[in-house]
């Protein structure tokens, strides 16, 4: 009997995951970057997103003398999900314009990951399956020339990354050829219409449309200061169920305790889906947020001056100063270096918990490797730590962080070379969601512990096979 090309462990594992709500992707989108390999056009990158709803994909055919890019819908390449990854395991892939190869390794085979719980669904508190199979080495890809001729193109980019911008495949960074099939969640918490007003709780949620309400389950637990965490769920045939075209929405009514935090947790035959944080926000729980709102209320000043952040000048040094009020909002005790001539030469920020552990932070309003700051942040901590053994404090932990004001699209490129250097990255849109938790019981102890395992993952995929990024595209919520 044959080899097959492919182990299948980890190919059967991801459609096994998804089995339970794979009526709910709908909409599935492939998206490829190919470049001339020979006679033929070979994947590079591509991406299968598989979504509850139409995500509105502008139509793009980029074709030069040695570039193909584009995306199709499964239907157009008469194949499902399955079909496709096995269609591309065979090496080539019939399209309505001309055949795409996905050329294997030397040894003839492929290689398959399947990443349960990517990172990047963990930053938003989602779960994201995402199966990745990798081909062979990219084929050479010739530079400048290849951007240059991609900018004299009908229609013009600005190269070769910047289609991949456009197509939201991630970073080319090599040196592997990869697809990976991107598995959203199924369902989710409507933040925008969910409410908490006194003892009142109007809790909303999202189904797939193509998934029965009676599958899913909304639990929740409510913290109020100095009292154990109350716990319950509501079972879906006892949510009100609306359907609007393009989602099943749910309604439930609860009291709760006034001014506590609710989690709500979403799940589909007993899968979590995602989580989120809901309080009154006339009631803010949090102490040190409290304070701060009679300086600052709601936090308006805090974020115009992270939203006005730039790259030079002034509104620079105001990033590390709304960081370092959010930090103490959080629960963390620090110190802001960058604020003084003298001690700029250090990190911006030093910070540490109730439980003695430092975060050694930098912030940026530029892309992160920008004047070798992911370098320097690296050496930073390093120093820390060795300083901690010498005074012998070796229970301390310390972990190196860069928070940055561009979104997690803006800096794709260089979130790899930070995560392996061990770097907890936070974009805007993690700010955001620290924002968001200043309104709850701060608990820097948890917050570090969580940041530490968000590295832990992110380390873990680069020792075993890569994964690739996704990009900055979330399941719809409206």
């Amino acid at each position: 009997m044959s080899q097959p090309l492919v182990d299948p462990k980890f190919i059967d594992d991801f459609f096994a995951t998804i089995a339970p709500v794979e009526p709910g992707y709908e909409h599935a989108a492939f998206k490829y970057i190919a470049v001339r390999s020979g006679d033929h056009f070979a994947i590079v990158q591509g991406r299968l997103f598989l979504n509850i709803t139409d995500p509105n994909f502008p139509p793009l055919r980029f074709q030069s003398q040695n570039v193909r890019a584009g995306w199709y819908t499964l239907p157009e390449l008469k194949l499902d999900v399955r079909g496709l990854v096995e269609r591309l395991t065979t090496g080539k892939l019939g399209t309505p314009d001309d055949d795409l190869y996905f050329d294997r390794a030397e040894s003839g085979r492929y290689a398959a990951t399947f990443v349960p719980f990517h990172p990047e669904g963990l930053l938003s508190q989602s779960r994201y399956n995402v199966l990745t199979v990798l081909a062979g080495p990219m084929p050479e890809v010739r530079q400048p020339d290849i951007d240059w001729e991609i900018r004299g193109a009908s229609p013009p980019y600005d190269g070769l990354q910047d289609i991949a911008n456009e197509l939201g495949v991630g970073a080319i960074a090599g040196p592997t050829a990869n697809v990976a099939v991107v598995a959203f969640n199924v369902a989710f918490v409507d933040m925008a219409n969910s409410k908490v007003a006194g003892t009142n709780a109007d809790l909303r949620i999202v189904l797939a449309r193509g998934l029965e309400p009676k599958n899913v389950r909304l639990g929740y637990r409510f913290f109020t200061p100095g009292t154990r965490a109350m716990r319950g769920d509501i079972a879906g045939e006892a949510i009100k169920w609306t359907e609007d075209g393009q989602f099943r929405r749910g309604q439930a009514i609860i009291t709760v305790p006034e001014a506590a935090a609710i989690n709500c947790a979403v799940s589909y035959k007993e899968i979590a889906q995602q989580h989120q944080w809901l309080i009154d926000p006339d009631k803010v729980q949090n102490a040190r947020r409290a304070v701060y709102e009679t300086v600052d209320p709601k936090l308006e000043n805090l974020k115009a001056m992270i939203a006005n952040a730039s790259a030079r000048g002034q509104d620079a040094r105001q990033l590390e100063a709304a960081v370092s009020w959010l930090l103490w909002m959080m629960g963390f005790n620090g110190v802001h270096l960058g604020a003084m001539p003298k001690s700029r030469d250090a990190a911006d920020l030093l910070a540490c918990t109730p439980a003695g552990h430092f975060a050694v932070v930098e912030c940026t309003t530029g892309i992160l490797k920008a004047e070798n700051k992911l370098t320097l942040l690296y050496a930073r901590a390093e120093a820390v730590r060795r300083s901690l053994v010498a005074s012998n404090n070796t229970y301390q932990r310390v972990l190196p962080v860069i928070v940055t004001s561009k979104t997690a699209a803006e800096v794709t490129p260089d979130i790899e070379v930070a995560e392996r250097l061990g770097i907890r990255v936070i974009t805007r849109e993690g700010i955001e969601r620290i924002i968001e938790r200043t309104l709850i019981q701060p608990n820097a102890d948890q917050s570090y512990a969580d940041a530490e395992q968000a590295v832990s993952a992110a380390l873990a995929k680069y020792q075993v096979q890569p994964t690739p990024p996704l990009n900055d595209m979330m399941p719809p919520v409206s």
